[in-house]
């Protein structure tokens, strides 16, 4: 009982204090405020000049800036192509060469990577769908 005696008391004489800032909230500024707000505008006001704004570049130049990116782009591009062409030529070639020479090895390794891949895709999405269930994607 008394130390709610003694909340009650401490929450009035909070709300008496946030009352009483407010009221001195709301109290037309003085003198000296009026005159630090005006230095301040002035400040801003100096600031504001002091500052330049930038100037957009001229369309020529981002023109120029898009193309060289194309330009960089088709030729990563282009690499990566050729890049792709020649493994995919000697994983090719290696299995031709693995099937003519023994049919059997062949047939394992094809069977073992095929597993491989079905095992690693189901993992993927039962995974994939584990985090979309619990809200972390």
């Amino acid at each position: 009982m008394k130390r709610n005696k003694e909340k009650r008391q401490e929450l009035s004489d909070l709300n008496k204090q946030e009352h009483m800032q407010a009221e001195s909230i709301h109290e037309e500024p003085s003198a000296d405020d009026q005159a630090l707000i005006a230095q301040l505008l002035h400040g801003f006001d100096q600031m504001e000049r002091a500052i330049r704004q930038p100037e957009p570049p001229a369309l020529h130049e981002l023109e120029m800036l898009v193309a060289s990116e194309q330009r960089k782009l088709r030729k990563h591009v282009g690499m990566e192509v050729a890049l792709f062409l020649v493994i995919a030529l000697a994983l090719i070639c290696g299995n031709i060469l693995l099937a003519s020479m023994n049919l059997i090895v062949f047939i394992a390794i094809q069977a073992l990577v095929f597993v491989g891949v079905i095992t690693f895709a189901v993992r993927f999405f039962y995974r994939s769908r584990k985090k979309v269930k619990s809200g972390h994607a």
